[in-house]
C-alpha cells in the first residue's frame, strides 16, 4: 500500500519535467532556386516623351516596379505577376 503513493510521485515528477532534447528546424538540402511571384496591381501611368511609365504597387509592399513602354498613350495592363523583392 505504500508504494503506490510513492510511485505515483515518481511517475507524475517524470511527466512534467521539460524534454532534455534540443529541438531542430527543418534545412533542406537543396534549396530552392525558382523564383517567387507576388501581384503587383497598376498604381499610376505617366506619360513621357520617350514612351509611357507604368508604376505598379507590390502587394506585400517595398519599392514600386515600373514598366516602361517606348510607344505614347499606351494602356498599362491593370496587374500582373512580378518577382518578389528579397
Amino acid at each position: 500500500m505504500r508504494l503506490l503513493p510513492s510511485c505515483l510521485i515518481v511517475l507524475a515528477l517524470g511527466i512534467a519535467s521539460p524534454a532534455a532534447a534540443a529541438g531542430r528546424t527543418y534545412k533542406p538540402v537543396v534549396e530552392d532556386k525558382t523564383p517567387q511571384y507576388e501581384l503587383c496591381r497598376l498604381r499610376k501611368r505617366e506619360f513621357t516623351e520617350g514612351g509611357t511609365d507604368c508604376f505598379y504597387r507590390r502587394q506585400t509592399g517595398g519599392k514600386d516596379a515600373l514598366i516602361r513602354v517606348d510607344d505614347a498613350k499606351v494602356r498599362c495592363q491593370a496587374e500582373y505577376q512580378c518577382k518578389r523583392l528579397k
